[in-house]
C-alpha cells in the first residue's frame, strides 16, 4: 500500500502539491510499472480524505480495523527514518508495524532494519530544486513526469 500524507505536520512549510495532487503522483508512478507489480501496489487516500494533521498511528490504527490478522511493515527513507521519534506516538507505533528503512547511499545507518536495495541518490527536495531552476529530473517515472508539467507543479513548465 502506498499512502501519500494528507497534512504533514512535522513539516515547517506547506506542499507545493495538494494531498490531491500527491495522490494522482503515485497513481501516476504505478502506471509505469510492470501489470505484475501494479497487481501487488495499491495507493489508498485515507490520509489525503482525512481532515487536520495526519498521524501514521492513526492511519495503522484505520488499517488494523479492515485487516486485523495482518502484519504490517512500515517502509521508510531514511530522511524519514531519522526524524521517527519525533512522530505521534513513536513507541506505540513500532507496536502497530515493524520498521524498514530504504537508505539513500551516503545516508547514516538507521536505527531500524534497512533494506539493501539500490535506490536512487534523490530526494523531493532535489527534484523540487531541479524544476525551480528549470531542469528535468531524469529520475521521475514518465507519467509522474508528465503529471508534473500538466499541472505546473514545483515550477515545471
Amino acid at each position: 500500500m502506498i499512502i501519500p500524507t494528507g497534512d504533514p505536520y512535522l513539516r515547517d512549510t506547506k506542499p507545493v502539491a495538494s494531498p490531491q495532487q500527491r495522490l494522482a503522483m503515485c497513481t501516476a508512478a504505478l502506471e509505469d510499472l510492470s501489470d505484475e507489480l501494479q497487481g501487488k501496489v495499491e495507493v489508498l487516500d485515507i490520509e489525503v480524505t482525512r481532515k487536520g494533521a495526519t498521524y501514521t498511528y492513526d492511519t495503522l490504527q484505520s488499517l488494523r480495523a479492515f485487516f486485523p490478522r495482518d502484519e504490517f511493515t512500515l517502509i521508510l527513507g531514511s530522511d524519514a527514518a531519522a526524524t521517527f521519534d519525533k512522530w505521534k506516538r513513536a513507541k506505540d507505533l513500532r507496536k502497530l508495524a515493524d520498521v524498514l528503512v530504504v537508505r539513500r547511499p551516503g545516508d547514516k545507518k538507521s536505527e531500524f532494519k534497512e533494506l539493501e536495495i539500490q535506490a536512487l541518490d534523490i530526494s523531493a527536495t532535489q527534484i523540487r530544486a531541479a524544476f525551480s531552476s528549470k531542469q528535468t529530473p531524469e529520475t521521475l517515472s514518465p507519467s509522474v513526469l508528465q503529471y508534473i508539467k500538466e499541472h505546473g507543479l514545483y515550477g515545471s513548465k
